[in-house]
């Protein structure tokens, strides 16, 4: 269980070193005095941070509207020693899992349901306004209980976009792989998207100071406007927890709490929600009777973030609100800084966006193995044109080829065991923009359809039409388009119809 903001610091039997702020590096106000430090600057260690198939130039912020990492100033009179966004009405409940879908847990569930509700200023107090950690899951988890990563959720929210838990039918699902049939919950999904996320290390007092600027108010220069922090991702080691949780002495500051002190000394990834911060949470990790940030306790010659005794982000977990009391734990700050454990000394953040698309297509499909199935869309602005003058490929549906081995798996569209065709929707809106305004709202559609190299994969296309929204998002019309025969397997399919010019819906 983790304790409400107090400004109270009860002490008995040790001796508090470099308070103030948080230790004497912070004192200074500067970002750049702590020996070896480095400043606070976006970076992507492999292979957790993003989809290795983009490359090293792929920027994950591009489309993010909010200031990078380490753009903004940082005036660190303005933190206070506490914050915690979890007690905000914009966060969710403490979920427990379900299978090993904790990055999802972490990233959708929690993270961006948090920040979508922190844009839409509502409270994240219904399925209404939640989203479900299985959505993304099932896109990516071979439709076998394997685990996930926080990218992996946002970069599906960028794609494709993530449905309200209302619409999907709940936080989770009852069976691993599904995806979900009505071109409606595909629909809704292109509404609520990820614009950017940035992962960044936190292994000293600058990069330290950054976070903790997120998490109070996002790092805004503007005093004037309303502190709402962000929120973060972390991965821990999760074995051998006992050894490295304290649970901190009556009469210290959070007595009867749980800290880690380090991640665990073995074990596997496990990702989760870091909500918060509080600088006066500490634990005497030397035994010397003191609790300080300004002394040398590793004996490498340097005061550095790592000898920090004092000070420690919040975490939310997600096996549930029985665990550490309330589903919560702190972590001190010098755990960030683990040699042995690379992907922990890293924190991801995210930006979120509302979306409406304006040129949808609505299909019907079956494929007797949805990772193997191949798709192109292109768009033409001449009706009677030969040929797409612009295409793409949607990643969904052509086996996720940007996360490489984590992909749909090898079953049917619907999952395991299920033939039943799915029916989906994919935005065009992109696609038609670079057909230019006036272009736009008719032209000719070009789809094919046919399976990876060497597969056996197989399946019909059953239904096919194309929509047209205002910027509102109220449908105007719907173009079908017919389809005859739609099989494809060893031979591919393709169809070319053209859209537009009809009547608009009522």
């Amino acid at each position: 269980m983790i304790i409400e903001a107090t400004n109270r610091l009860a002490v008995t039997g040790l001796v508090i070193s470099g308070l103030g702020l948080v230790g004497p590096a912070m004192a200074g106000h500067s970002n750049d005095r702590e020996p070896g430090s480095k400043l606070a600057r976006p970076a992507y260690p492999r292979p957790f941070s993003r989809p290795p198939a983009e490359g090293s130039d792929y920027d994950t912020w591009r489309d993010a509207a909010g200031s990078d990492i380490g753009e903004v100033a940082l005036d660190l009179d303005r933190l206070p020693s506490r914050v915690d966004n979890s007690r905000r009405p914009e966060f969710p409940p403490i979920y427990k899992q379900k299978w090993g879908a904790c990055g999802q847990f972490a990233s959708v569930a929690s993270i961006f349901t948090y920040e979508m509700n922190v844009l839409n200023g509502t409270a994240a107090d219904s399925d209404a306004t939640r989203f479900p950690a299985h959505f993304s899951w099932n896109m990516i988890n071979e439709a076998e209980n394997h685990g996930s990563e926080a990218y992996h959720g946002w970069e599906v929210a960028k794609r494709v976009g993530i449905p309200t838990a209302a619409t999907y039918g709940g936080v989770r699902f009852e069976k691993i792989g599904v995806w979900p049939n009505g071109y409606d919950i595909w629909r809704e999904a292109m509404e609520y998207r990820v614009s950017g996320y940035r992962y960044s290390p936190a292994k000293t007092v600058a990069q330290l100071n950054e976070a903790r600027g997120w998490l109070y108010n996002r790092n805004q220069a503007d005093p004037e406007k309303e502190a709402i922090g962000g929120v973060l991702a972390m991965d821990g080691r999760m074995g051998e927890l006992k050894s490295v949780t304290v649970t901190i002495p009556k009469g210290q500051y959070a007595e009867g709490q749980d800290v880690w002190t380090t991640w665990g000394p073995s074990g596997f990834g496990h990702g989760m929600a870091c909500v918060g911060y509080d600088d006066q949470v500490g634990c005497d990790l030397n035994g010397d009777g003191r609790i300080t940030n300004d002394l040398d306790i590793n004996d490498d010659g340097e005061v550095t973030l790592a000898d920090w005794e004092r000070g420690a982000y919040i975490i939310v977990n997600s096996w549930g609100r029985e665990w550490s009391e309330d589903g919560r734990i702190y972590l001190l700050y010098s755990a960030m800084v683990d040699p042995t454990w690379e992907r922990g000394n890293y924190l991801g953040r995210v930006e979120v966006a509302r979306y409406q698309p304006r040129l949808t297509l609505r299909l019907k499909i079956a494929c007797d193995d949805r990772t193997d199935l191949r798709m192109t869309i292109g768009l033409a602005g001449d009706a009677d044109a030969e040929l797409a003058e612009h295409e793409f490929a949607p990643e969904a549906f052509n086996g996720w080829p940007m996360f490489g081995d984590s992909n749909a798996g090898h079953v049917p569209m619907a999952g395991p065991g299920d033939e039943t065709p799915l029916e989906v929707g994919i935005d065009l809106t992109a696609l038609a923009e670079k057909l230019g305004a006036d272009q736009a709202d008719h032209g000719r559609l070009f789809l094919q359809l046919g399976r990876a190299d060497g597969s056996e994969a197989s399946g019909k296309l059953y239904e096919c039409a194309v929509r047209r929204y205002d910027a509102k998002g109220r449908l105007l019309r719907e173009d079908p388009v017919t389809v005859e025969g739609g099989a494809f397997g060893e031979s591919m399919f393709q169809l070319d119809a053209a859209f537009g010019g009809g009547e608009t819906a009522g």
